[in-house]
């Protein structure tokens, strides 16, 4: 990828104690959050994805566990703190890279949310890491179990927008959506787009192929 680095963001920890601060920042490539109201500038992170040394991979997998908070930052995101909150996982895995002697180490730290299969049932929300018309439809229709077909998608996005239930939330390196809304109240605007002909189901029998998503799809890895 072209400019590769100019899509990256800034993951900084800050930790002091009565003997020692430690204090370093590490590439973002990933990150999907959502800003809470108060206190201002701190956000529900959801998925968090960083480069760097062992002894600072060890540090943020350790600070994850004990559920401390970081400081992001990147491309469309001023600075903002961040916490993944109880029961977040993390993953763990290397990087080889040519001409350096060691591979750089990466990890995933995820939310409980997104541990969940992106959704949240207690408050009928759904967490989407793309914005493509094609794959929310895809995901929101396999997590609620809806009757679908591939052709309804630009249909079912406008629907979400006509009654606000898709709202944007933070993102470095991909551009997530909230989605909200019960499978209930989406059974009832398919039921109205297939009375009034908005909506059609396939004229004949047979199986639904739906298209695959890759990463590079969803990430927009292509993009330069």
């Amino acid at each position: 990828m072209k400019n590769a680095h100019l899509r990256l963001g800034w993951l900084t920890y800050y930790k002091r104690t009565e003997k020692t601060t430690t204090h370093f920042k590490l590439r973002l490539d990933r990150f999907v959050g959502e800003m809470e109201p108060d206190p201002p500038r701190r956000a529900q992170a959801h998925l968090i994805s960083v480069l760097g040394s062992d002894t600072q991979i060890a540090a943020i997998g350790a600070a994850i566990s004990m559920d401390e908070q970081f400081t992001v930052e990147g491309p469309g995101v001023q600075p903002v703190t961040v916490l993944l909150r109880r029961n977040a996982q993390t993953y763990k895995g290397s990087i080889q890279v040519a001409g350096r002697k060691k591979p750089l180490r990466h990890l995933i730290g995820t939310s409980q949310v997104f541990n969940q299969g992106c959704t949240n049932s207690d408050t009928n929300r759904a967490l989407i890491i793309g914005s493509d018309p094609a794959f929310i439809w895809s995901a929101l229709a396999r997590l609620q179990g809806l009757p679908a077909v591939p052709d309804w998608a630009e249909w079912f996005c406008r629907e979400l927008e006509k009654h606000r239930a898709i709202v944007p939330i933070l993102g470095i390196g991909c551009d997530p959506v909230m989605i909200r809304g019960g499978k209930e109240q989406f059974l009832k605007w398919l039921s109205r787009g297939v009375e009034s002909g908005a909506i059609e189901f396939p004229g004949r029998a047979g199986p639904i192929h739906w298209p695959a998503f890759t990463l590079a799809h969803v990430f927009h890895l292509s993009d330069n």
